[in-house]
């Protein structure tokens, strides 16, 4: 026989056994609704471009509702915005393990709490659980009214902001490596300002989105063949290289940073502490700084950013939350903000959840499914199946948050608005047992700095709500940046 007869044969063979192995897949997108998409590519054309994933995404909840099926390329999805099934899959131990997708988060971050598998996940998650203790975190507020009243200095010098984002990522940036990092306000990784990681960090976000939703750009040599291979490389080896200093600096520093015990509990004095012990090596405590400052730093800064943006297009809002600040914080100025008085902020928290619901701070999140799992629609989902929680489109579910879901209201979140709303359809943090580790470290550090803002700042833009665009890059983006007028308060 010939070599071309084996060569098709082996063909065949391959793909018949490729075919069969995920017969099971076939069968599930035959039972609920969804489509195929293309040949090998699937859907995966139509979510090239970062600000077309959301518009599709939303497009297909439309036509096909809140339980919908199609492919990634190789991988077979299941997109979810149905508080039941999200609460199954988020309380299943078989889809605790994130998406295959995710490996150029991996690829670009290390292997961090982010994208590892259990049950390595597990062991980091306990050994890292306490870095973000109640206690911990009381401690970080002194430091979160300090960098809050420099950012308050910046803004007294500004009449309007053109890219809000970007100052507030400097800030967070500086709060994250001051708490988190143990960085004192002298250290040598001080000495030049932000902007080269934040350049080199937006270059990362931005090719590993492309990585997760275009998945031929997974393999090196495509990169190379179109000119992204060497920009990812040069920034995502700025990133490690900032990790490994401060590694280096604090393992040969004896410098008590401004915490209580010398911030022995922090997260970086704890990974540490791992490494010492042998729970983790040098490598694991480079990856979880890289996830926990990326985390930290950039989610913080989008939200304090966005709530800023939505109460300058709704004046009416943020009056309302500025007299409560008033009731607190008679003067205005650089006052402390305690964690007694951050548990008053009613308003305060409907704001900021209103905010995470129409602008969730990471609008998609996807798990693997590692065994059979029976929801409670009464669907069994395969092993290897791609699981997709869309809580952009489920935060906006009419039949959940009423006619003018799409719209910005707190008054949402008033508890007669919230009774009967299921626990899973507002996750902001995702939720059950693989949910954000620094949430509350999130929350505290927000609080104290748009209670200093909007208690000396009144902020207005005439960009419409309508018009803002919204772009999926592993977290929500806006396509363009509202700008910002600044009006100092008299009083």
């Amino acid at each position: 026989m010939s070599l071309m007869f084996w060569l098709i044969f082996l063909a065949l063979f391959v793909c018949t056994y490729w075919l069969c192995s995920r017969r099971r897949f076939y069968a599930l997108n035959f039972k609920i609704p969804g489509f195929f998409g293309l040949p090998l590519l699937g859907m995966a054309l139509s979510m090239a471009r970062q600000e077309a994933i959301l518009p599709f995404v939303q497009s297909m909840c439309k036509k096909y509702g809140s339980f919908w099926m199609s492919w990634l390329g190789p991988f077979p999805f299941l997109f979810i915005s149905e508080p039941n099934i999200v609460r199954d899959i988020l309380t299943s131990p078989h889809c605790v393990d994130k998406s295959l997708v995710y490996k150029g988060v991996a690829n670009a971050n290390g292997e961090g709490l982010f994208s590892i598998s259990d049950p390595k996940w597990s062991i980091h998650r306990k050994s890292l659980n306490p870095a973000f203790g109640h206690s911990v975190l009381l401690s970080f507020i002194p430091i979160f009214n300090e960098e809050a009243d420099k950012l308050s200095t910046i803004f007294r010098s500004k009449k309007e902001c053109r890219d809000i984002i970007s100052v507030l990522q400097d800030f967070t940036l500086n709060t994250t490596t001051r708490t988190t990092m143990g960085l004192s306000t002298t250290s040598n990784l001080r000495s030049g300002d932000n902007k080269t990681f934040l350049n080199h960090f937006k270059c990362v976000t931005k090719c590993t989105t492309e990585m997760i939703f275009s998945p031929w750009l997974a393999f090196d040599f495509i990169r190379k063949l179109l000119g992204v291979y060497e920009p990812f490389q040069m920034a995502k080896t700025f990133i490690h290289q900032y990790a490994e200093k401060i590694i280096d600096e604090k393992l040969v520093s004896d410098e008590i940073i401004d915490l209580p015990d010398g911030g022995k509990h922090i997260f970086i004095n704890q990974a540490i502490d791992l490494m010492k012990r042998g729970i983790f090596t040098r490598q694991n405590v480079k990856h979880e700084s890289n996830v926990v400052i990326a985390a930290a730093f950039d989610t913080t800064a989008n939200t304090i950013s966005y709530a800023l943006i939505l109460l300058a297009m709704h004046p009416e809002y943020q009056q309302k939350l500025f007299e409560e600040l008033v009731s607190i914080f008679p003067d205005q100025g650089n006052f402390e903000v305690s964690y007694d008085n951050i548990q008053d902020l009613v308003y305060m928290d409907m704001v900021l959840n209103e905010t995470m619901r129409v602008l969730s701070p990471v609008p998609l999140v996807a798990r693997q499914v590692t065994k059979d799992v029976k929801l409670s629609n009464g669907v069994v989902l395969p092993a290897g199946l791609q699981v997709c929680i869309d809580i952009y489109n489920m935060h906006r579910r009419k039949d959940i948050w009423g006619p003018n879901a799409d719209l910005f209201n707190p008054d949402n979140f008033l508890p007669s608005n919230m009774e009967g709303v299921h626990p899973y359809a507002f996750i902001p943090f995702t939720k059950g047992l693989r949910n954000c580790i620094g949430w509350k470290y999130a929350t505290l550090s927000i609080k104290v700095v748009l209670s200093k803002l909007l208690r000396n700042f009144r902020f207005y833009t005439d960009f419409k709500y309508e018009d803002l665009e919204h772009i999926e890059s592993v977290t929500l983006r806006l396509k363009h940046v509202p700008v910002l007028s600044i009006y100092e308060r008299d009083s």
